[in-house]
């Protein structure tokens, strides 16, 4: 462990790239809004301590790819490195230095603290070896890192690479809203108090560097280490244990490179599809314990099948734990119980997963037609209010999710199927919300088993059609049997539909089926803002205190109490 060290001196003749095991920028407004508010405190000509930052030389092999960064590594003798821990908190630094030295420029400032604009961009932004030829970012993500265009273009404001927005994340959206954060909070300032924030930041916040020899696992290290208020995610420690993995497998050189390079294409497009909505982010956790119960699901048996299915409550928590420590670990490898083809085929199975992911949780921008997105849309209603059901013997619910991706898999686009199994699929999830549980157990009518369902669809025993057949009939059992309506009924005219788990959902529905008859078809109503959200309550349909003449004469034939059921 060195002595505390200030920005100035960490960015002395080195570069820093962040390495493809990690993360993007994780830190939220509240984070950025913490760290600015350490600088705001500092008094002056005190010192703020940040944490450790821990750097990992950069081999030679790998910095030699770095084609716009040979020049200076070799010419003038910078050291390359990665940044194994610390990386939020050095992103967000130079983000508030380059914020710096933008508004130097649309002011006209010359000089903070003796120093020039040209001095400060070159010591922590970019240097070049003239105004014609390629720059080195002193700080960035390595070029395929899907955040490394947005850093470069959009917060740097470089034209040499165009970020797509097809590509922008989550992650990217934090680079963004820190980089107007600090641009909103500075932009008013003076000369004086730009120089008193550029002085904090490059000379009094200090960090612990760390650097890691060569007889330290990199990744292990990685894996013991917590960002300051943005612990790792399991998606990020995953990722980090299968490139650990893949170098110690006992392959060739080049099946290693391959494997390596489909896991970082394999987890570009995760990030991508889980935090390309920026209204709706997809939780990590929520994917990953999906995906884990419906690759593993043939091995059910062995998995303790009480625990496998309880757990997804606990999201994360226990895929982890199998991933983690019993599946991808080093012992597998040495007995050859782990081969490179389970890797491959893991990967491969997640990245297939993650687009029909996508179209189930954003149906909106999913590449169907918008029948289908509907239906999806209605289907997400039953997914996210599983826990609804009124008896404990009614139907687990918490594997609705991983039949819903199983199906979408064994579709296998096909459009048409897809739909067919979407639309009784709705009507049988609504049926089993609508109809009394009690009564269903009392007269032993079958349920579908959706756990069933996933562990057949893997071992080729069912296929959708099948599926489908299977739904339709559950569901003619349920709304044909005369002694289940009789029992419904008498439940809901001793009980209300008040308080019925369904009845926001129908109303929501009714309202769209009004909406559609409208010449208009102005969108009155989005359905998230129920189905998610929630209301605190649903107003009643006849008015509590209407006296007026088209109420009266219609529900004449009501009483009082029926009229507020």
């Amino acid at each position: 462990m060195e002595q505390l060290l200030s920005m100035s001196k960490i960015f002395s003749e080195k570069i820093f790239r962040i390495p493809d095991y990690q993360r993007g920028y994780a830190w939220t407004l509240k984070e950025v809004k913490d760290f600015w508010g350490d600088l705001c405190r500092l008094e002056n000509k005190k010192n703020h301590y940040v944490g450790v930052l821990t750097l990992e030389p950069a081999k030679e092999e790998d910095y030699k790819k770095w084609i716009d960064d040979l020049w200076i590594i070799d010419a003038k003798r910078y050291i390359p490195f990665y940044v194994v821990d610390g990386q939020q908190r050095l992103t967000t630094s130079i983000i508030l230095i380059y914020v710096i030295c933008q508004i130097m420029q649309e002011k006209n400032i010359e000089k903070l603290n003796y120093t020039t604009y040209d001095e400060i961009s070159r010591k922590f932004i970019f240097e070049y070896q003239d105004a014609n030829k390629n720059r080195t970012y002193m700080y960035s993500y390595e070029r395929e890192n899907p955040s490394f265009a947005y850093l470069i273009s959009q917060v740097y404001d470089e034209k040499v690479v165009i970020a797509s927005s097809e590509n922008e994340t989550i992650y990217t959206n934090n680079l963004g809203e820190a980089k107007r954060f600090f641009y909103e909070k500075m932009i008013d300032m003076d000369v004086n108090q730009l120089e008193e924030v550029y002085t904090k930041i490059t000379q009094h916040f200090l960090f612990n560097m760390y650097i890691i020899s060569d007889d330290i696992d990199v990744y292990v290290t990685f894996e013991t280490m917590n960002n300051r208020g943005k612990p790792l995610s399991n998606l990020e420690l995953l990722k980090n244990r299968l490139i650990y993995v893949s170098t110690l497998l006992n392959v060739a050189d080049a099946d290693k490179s391959r494997l390596r390079r489909d896991i970082n294409e394999c987890w570009k497009k995760i990030y991508h599809i889980l935090g390309k909505s920026k209204e709706r982010v997809l939780l990590d956790d929520e994917f990953l314990v999906t995906h884990f119960m419906l690759y593993f699901a043939k091995n059910i048996d062995e998995l303790e099948k009480e625990s496998y299915t309880r757990r997804y409550d606990h999201l994360g928590q226990w895929q982890s734990n199998y991933l983690l420590n019993d599946y991808f670990v080093v012992q597998k490898i040495f007995d050859k119980s782990l081969t490179i083809e389970d890797c491959f085929n893991y990967i491969q199975s997640l990245s297939e997963c993650i687009d029909f992911w996508g179209d189930i949780k954003n149906p909106l921008s999913s590449k169907y037609d918008d029948e289908i997105k509907e239906y999806i849309d209605k289907i997400n209603f039953f997914s996210i209010r599983r826990r609804f059901y009124r008896s404990r013997y009614m139907i687990d619910f918490s594997y609705l999710n991983v039949f819903l991706l199983a199906c979408f898999r064994a579709c296998n686009n096909n459009n048409k199927t897809l739909l067919n199994f979407l639309k009784i699929l709705e009507k049988y999830l609504f049926s089993i919300e609508f109809y009394d549980g009690e009564a269903i157990e009392e007269l032993c009518i079958n349920l579908f088993n959706f756990a069933e369902a996933v562990v057949k669809l893997n071992k080729g025993e069912w296929v959708i059609q099948g599926i489908i057949d299977k739904l339709k009939k559950l569901y003619e059992s349920l709304v044909n049997s005369t002694e289940l309506n009789k029992k419904t009924v008498l439940y809901y005219s001793k009980n209300g539909f008040y308080r019925t788990s369904w009845l926001r959902y129908f109303l929501c529905e009714y309202e769209y089926s009004l909406m559609k008859k409208s010449k208009t078809n102005i969108n009155k109503l989005n359905r998230w803002e129920i189905y998610e959200r929630g209301y605190n309550s649903i107003e009643h349909i006849y008015p509590e205190n209407s006296h007026n003449k088209y109420w009266i004469e219609l529900f004449r034939e009501y009483t009082s109490k029926q009229k507020m059921l």
